[in-house]
């Protein structure tokens, strides 16, 4: 739902084919989260994708941290969005083959997505990214923002983030930690 329709009461509404309804901004969970502030607005991936199945945003910190999100749809389609510290900036498409859809969906049932909280947001170390995961399926939709400096998050959220990107190949777009060190420098 919009923000401000959050903040305001007013009514849901839902994008034709996809469901969503906000355009998709890398930015700070909340002020003082200790991620670096990027309002840029990304492409919205709705008029390109099937419907949604999965949605994972990577946010940056005050460092070098890589910023990107991945869109997967139920047919298996993936759209990855570089923003900053990645190999590939920008749009790149993908597909998923049925076996690792079906290992997708085996690792969000494994974590119990469903049961997770919606936040992990109180970071006892501020400048880590924030990670937010969308999963929906079944007409049901959750989202989970989680802190990487929340120590609170449990270990099944944590491995879940790591196998949806080891699922989708992010790495063939957000490259190696040696790649990225040499964009940023280090």
């Amino acid at each position: 739902m919009p923000r401000a329709a959050a903040r305001t009461g007013a009514p849901r509404r839902r994008a034709r084919g996809l469901g969503l309804s906000l355009v998709l901004v890398l930015g700070s969970v909340s002020a003082g989260s200790g991620c670096a502030t990027s309002l840029a607005p990304l492409v919205d991936p709705a008029p390109a994708e099937g419907p949604l199945l999965l949605l994972f945003e990577r946010r940056g910190c005050y460092g070098f941290c890589p910023a990107y999100w991945i869109r997967v749809a139920e047919d298996g389609g993936v759209l990855y969005y570089g923003e900053h510290f990645v190999a590939a900036s920008g749009p790149r498409r993908g597909q998923l083959d049925p076996a690792a859809l079906a290992e997708l969906r085996g690792a969000v049932a494994a974590a119990g997505f469903s049961g997770l909280a919606e936040r992990y947001t109180r970071p006892r170390y501020r400048d880590l990214p924030v990670i937010v995961t969308t999963y929906r399926e079944g007409g049901r939709e959750k989202s989970v923002v989680h802190h990487l400096g929340d120590v609170t998050a449990p270990a099944a959220l944590l491995e879940l983030e790591e196998a949806i990107d080891r699922i989708v190949g992010s790495e063939a777009w957000v490259g190696t930690d040696a790649e990225r060190d040499r964009l940023s420098g280090a």
